[in-house]
C-alpha cells in the first residue's frame, strides 16, 4: 500500500529559491534597458513626458489666469441657484453627511474610510481662506464626526442607517425646492445647477435604478413566468436599443402626457430618463450575473428545503452581484459622467456651467483653464468610485483563486 505524507512534512521538505532583492540601478536595467529595443522606447518615453510636464507646467504656472475658477465657484458648485438660499444647501450637506457619517461608523469598512476622508476634507476647507464658506465646511465636518461617534461599532445602527437615509433623502430634496413649508422659498428646478444638479441627478438615478434594473434582470431570467420574462425582455431590449439623448428627450416630451398633463419640472424628467437607461444596463449586467452561478448551486439548496423565493434572494442573486461588481461599477461611472447630456433639455450641469463662465466678456479665452478644472473635478470623483469599487472587489475576493 502506498502511503501519501502528510500536507506539513511535504511543506517542509520543499526548498524555496532564495528571493532576488534587486537594487534600484539593477531593476532600471532589467526593466527599461535589457535591449536595445527596450532602451530606445525607454528614452522616447522619457523625452515624451518631459515635454508634457514642462509644457503642462509652463502653462500652469505661468500663463493660466486661475482667478476664473475663485471668483467663479459660486456658478460651478451651485449655478444659478440663489445666493441668499445657499443656506439650505449647506443644511442638506450637512445632514447628508452626517447620515453618511452614521452608516460609515455602523458598517466601517470602505464606506468609513471614505467618510473619515470626507470629514477630515471639509475639516481642512475650515482653516483655508474660503471667507464665508470657512464655517459652514467646519459645521459640516463636525456633523459628519457626530453621526460617526453616534453610530460607532453599533449593530442596531446598520439597519437604522438604511432607513434614516429613506427619511433624509425626501427632507433633503424638500430643503432643496421648498413648496410644501410656506417658510421656505420655493425654488424651480431648473435652478439646481452646477456640480450640484451633477450630483443629485447621479446619486438619485444609482440610488433608484439598481434596485429596478436588479427586478429586471430577475424578470428576464425567469422561466416560470413568461409574461413577466416577455415583459422585461421588451422593456430592456427597447430601452437599451436607442441612445440616450432620445430616452431624455423622449422623457422631457412624454413624462407629462403619461401624468395626464400634470406639470413635472425638468428636473423630474431628466431623472426619469436617467433611472430608465441606467436600469436596463444594470439589469443586463446582472443578468451576466445570474448566468454565472452554477446550476449545482440551486440544486443543493432546493435539496435542503428553500423555496424559489430564499433560492433566488439567499443563494443566487448575492453570488450573482458578486461577480457583477466590475460591470456594475463600470455602469455608474458612465452614469456620473453622462449627466452632462442634459444640457440638451435646459439644464445647467457641471459642463454647462463651465460653458456660461468661459463665454462670459469678462472671461473669454479662459477655456482651457475652465475645462481643466472640470475635468479634475470630474477625475476626482470617478477615481474615488473606482477606488471604492476597488475595495470592495479586494473584500469580496474577486480576481483570486
Amino acid at each position: 500500500m502506498t502511503t501519501l505524507s502528510s500536507p506539513s512534512a511535504s511543506d517542509a521538505s520543499v526548498v524555496r529559491p532564495p528571493e532576488q532583492k534587486l537594487s534600484p540601478a539593477d531593476w532600471i536595467q532589467r526593466n527599461l534597458f535589457d535591449s536595445w529595443i527596450s532602451s530606445i522606447l525607454t528614452l522616447a518615453s522619457a523625452a515624451i513626458l518631459f515635454w508634457v510636464i514642462t509644457t503642462f507646467g509652463n502653462w500652469a504656472f505661468n500663463q493660466a489666469n486661475w482667478s476664473v475658477v475663485s471668483s467663479n465657484l459660486k456658478i460651478f458648485t451651485s449655478g444659478t441657484y440663489p445666493r441668499e438660499e445657499l443656506w439650505r444647501v449647506w443644511l442638506v450637506l450637512g445632514l447628508v453627511m452626517a447620515t453618511l457619517g452614521s452608516a460609515g461608523g455602523a458598517w466601517g469598512g470602505v464606506l468609513r474610510q471614505y467618510m473619515l476622508g470626507l470629514g477630515i476634507l471639509f475639516g481642512i476647507g475650515a482653516l483655508l481662506p474660503f471667507g464665508a464658506a470657512q464655517p459652514l465646511m467646519g459645521g459640516v465636518s463636525i456633523a459628519t464626526f457626530a453621526g460617526a461617534a453616534l453610530a460607532w461599532n453599533r449593530q442596531v445602527w446598520r439597519l437604522g442607517s438604511i432607513l434614516i437615509w429613506a427619511l433624509v433623502l425626501p427632507i433633503a430634496l424638500e430643503l432643496l425646492l421648498g413648496g410644501s413649508l410656506p417658510q421656505l422659498r420655493t425654488i424651480r428646478a431648473e435652478q439646481l445647477s452646477g456640480l450640484l444638479l451633477t450630483l443629485i441627478l447621479a446619486a438619485a438615478a444609482l440610488i433608484i435604478a439598481f434596485p429596478i434594473g436588479v427586478l429586471l434582470a430577475l424578470g428576464r431570467a425567469n422561466n416560470t413566468l413568461p409574461v413577466v420574462k416577455l415583459f422585461c425582455t421588451v422593456v430592456i431590449e427597447l430601452i437599451r436599443g436607442v441612445p440616450l439623448t432620445t430616452i431624455l428627450f423622449a422623457a422631457w416630451l412624454l413624462v407629462p402626457f403619461f401624468l395626464g398633463g400634470i406639470s413635472v419640472n425638468l428636473l423630474i424628467r431628466a431623472e426619469v430618463g436617467f433611472i430608465l437607461f441606467t436600469a436596463v444596463y444594470v439589469a443586463e449586467d446582472v443578468r451576466g450575473g445570474l448566468q454565472a452561478v452554477s446550476r449545482g448551486q440551486v440544486e443543493a439548496a432546493r435539496a435542503i428545503g428553500l423555496n424559489p423565493f430564499q433560492i433566488t434572494l439567499l443563494v443566487v442573486l448575492p453570488q450573482a452581484l458578486r461577480v457583477s461588481v466590475p460591470a456594475l461599477v463600470n455602469e455608474f461611472l458612465t452614469l456620473f459622467k453622462d449627466t452632462s447630456l442634459v444640457f440638451i433639455i435646459g439644464l445647467i450641469d457641471l459642463l454647462q456651467a463651465g460653458r456660461v463662465v468661459f463665454t462670459n466678456p469678462d472671461w473669454l479665452g479662459t477655456q482651457k483653464e475652465v475645462l481643466f478644472f472640470i475635468g479634475l473635478i470630474y477625475f476626482i470623483c470617478c477615481y474615488a468610485m473606482a477606488y471604492a469599487a476597488k475595495r470592495i472587489e479586494a473584500n469580496l475576493g474577486l480576481g483570486e483563486r
